[in-house]
């Protein structure tokens, strides 16, 4: 495996936050449509189910058909503007890349004994806000597919990486408390000796 270089760690955020874009949209997508969906279904069972005066068979059937007729267009608009949106995401994405490896690229070319070191001693100096820049859109990425995987219906597995937080925060939250019900019990002790 090759050593990670400033580009090539700025290629892979670049990857990760269309990952996550790509996976909010899908999020959102799932979730219009379950409300589209569930809002279809409430009407139909409304004008099916009741007897309204001025109402016929025939009626409620024509308002059920332009009811469904909304909701096809909706959902369709749905997924045409969010694929618009994932295509909009892509081409930034591919040119966002394209334009990192053009510079790296460039970058390499260069033959001046100067100027390689320069570039050397630059990737030095930058690759840990990159390599933090890595972590950060790794998280987002990761906290994305557990929206998806919300909205979706399944229950989202944390990582390990999350339930050690949580533990730590459940940890820190249980001494905070120990810590305060000292404080109250030597407080009272205090009151008792001055009396």
């Amino acid at each position: 495996m090759s050593t990670p270089t400033v580009s090539t760690v700025a290629v892979h955020v670049v990857d990760q936050y269309n990952q996550a874009g790509r996976t909010l949209v899908s999020a959102y997508r799932t979730g219009a449509h379950r409300l589209l969906g569930g809002a279809a279904s409430r009407y139909t069972a409304f004008v099916g189910a009741r007897e309204l005066p001025l109402l016929d068979g025939a009626l409620q059937s024509r308002l059920i058909g332009v009811q469904q007729k909304v909701h096809g267009f909706l959902a369709q608009r749905l997924d045409v503007d969010t694929s618009r949106l994932v295509n909009a995401m892509d081409r930034v994405a591919a040119g966002t890349t394209n334009g990192i490896e053009s510079v790296a690229a460039y970058a390499a070319r260069v033959e001046s004994p100067l100027a390689g070191s320069l570039i050397g001693t630059l990737n030095d100096i930058h690759m840990p806000v990159a390599h933090l820049s890595k972590q950060i859109a790794e998280r987002i990425a990761e906290g994305a597919k557990q929206i998806e995987s919300r909205v979706a219906g399944q229950s989202a597995q944390p990582s390990a990486r999350t339930a050690k937080v949580a533990r730590a925060a459940k940890t820190v939250k249980v001494r905070a408390k120990a810590a305060a019900g000292r404080t109250v019990r030597n407080s009272r002790a205090r009151a008792v000796r001055k009396a």
